[in-house]
């Protein structure tokens, strides 16, 4: 029974190395893991930090930009605003002149017809009344 007890103990033993060197082999694999791992954070490290460094410089470019066009939109509308107040003055200008170079040919049409015709106006016809 001593080498049965002797045999198993040998067994036992060539099963713990056995596990030693598969967690031996295990750990390595892991510790390349890490170390690949570790190296491509640090590739990314390097690309990104230039890439944020331009994306900043962008958007200072862009915001740039942007005021100059608010800028140009601003006189923009101020000068269409301009416009529309100088286009009402001079419609009503020339609405008011019209209206009144109509009335005063409307008047001196009626005056001299009347003057050629020998009619009297009555006070209904110099109001501007007729039937």
């Amino acid at each position: 029974m001593s080498a049965f007890v002797e045999l198993m103990t040998g067994i036992l033993f060539a099963g713990i190395a056995v596990a030693f060197f598969v967690l031996a082999w295990l750990f390595l694999r892991l510790a390349r893991i890490f170390s690949t791992t570790e190296q491509t954070i640090k590739d990314v490290s390097e690309q990104v930090v230039p890439l944020l460094g331009k994306t900043h410089v962008t958007v200072d470019n862009i915001n740039s930009q942007l005021a100059q066009l608010d800028t140009a939109v601003g006189d923009v509308a101020g000068i269409t605003g301009e416009l529309d107040q100088t286009t009402t003055v001079i419609t009503q200008g020339v609405r008011g002149g019209v209206i009144r170079l109509s009335s005063a040919t409307a008047g001196l049409s009626r005056g001299i017809g009347a003057f050629f015709k020998g009619e009297k106006l009555t006070g209904e016809e110099q109001s501007g009344e007729e039937d």
